[in-house]
């Protein structure tokens, strides 16, 4: 399986969800499958695409897919464990595990060597899990994640392929037109108290 097919089989099932994508292949493949103002790409932040989602989740009552990489979580995965102990409902993870750092020059990852990222979920208390390897398999699963509460962490087996082009690098365009996608009454005053301010009243 291939992130690319991949990720336009996550685009054509999640309707107009909102979606945070990995740096890097991820993004960029993102962008060329369909580039829309729900997607928020992320650039220079190895390891946080899936803590920036929980913030996400915690704070909207839509549901909000992370398409995460095998190799950034490794820099984060106290982030599977906080996914574990809030248990946002709202929350699908999508792994692409390739097995290896294929921006870096292709060294193998821990999945490489028998590090289980499906098993390392489940200890940490995600209740749903799925490792898939195929379109089919992720098809399947995805369909049955977006009408099943979570949290759900799917495991998706791919292999690298030649890099798409660069994405246009925008941050503060991607910010603004994701956030605009938003109405101020679907956040949540417990993490955003400053809604509450007449200043912003």
């Amino acid at each position: 399986m291939h992130r690319f097919e991949a990720t336009k089989i996550v685009l054509k099932q999640i309707g107009n969800r909102p979606i945070v994508s990995n740096l890097g292949p991820t993004t960029d493949e993102l962008w060329h499958a369909g580039h829309r103002n729900r997607n928020f790409y992320t650039w220079g932040s190895m390891g946080l695409c899936s803590s920036i989602a929980l913030g996400m989740a915690l704070s909207t009552d839509e549901q909000v897919v992370s398409l995460d990489g095998d190799g950034s979580l490794l820099m984060n995965l106290g982030t599977i464990a906080s996914i574990g102990r809030e248990k946002p409902r709202n929350l699908i993870v999508i792994v692409w595990d390739n097995e290896e750092w294929g921006q870096t020059g292709h060294q193998p990852s821990h999945t490489a060597m028998g590090t289980d990222r499906e098993r390392v979920a489940q200890g940490c208390g995600i209740p749903r899990t799925a490792r898939v390897t195929t379109e089919e398999q992720l098809e399947t699963v995805l369909k049955e994640a977006l009408t099943t509460p979570g949290p759900w962490f799917i495991v998706a087996k791919i292999e690298e392929t030649e890099h798409l082009p660069y994405a246009p690098i925008e941050p503060e365009m991607t910010l603004y037109r994701f956030r605009a996608t938003f109405p101020r009454a679907s956040t949540n005053p417990l993490t955003e108290p400053w809604l509450r301010s007449k200043k912003f009243s």
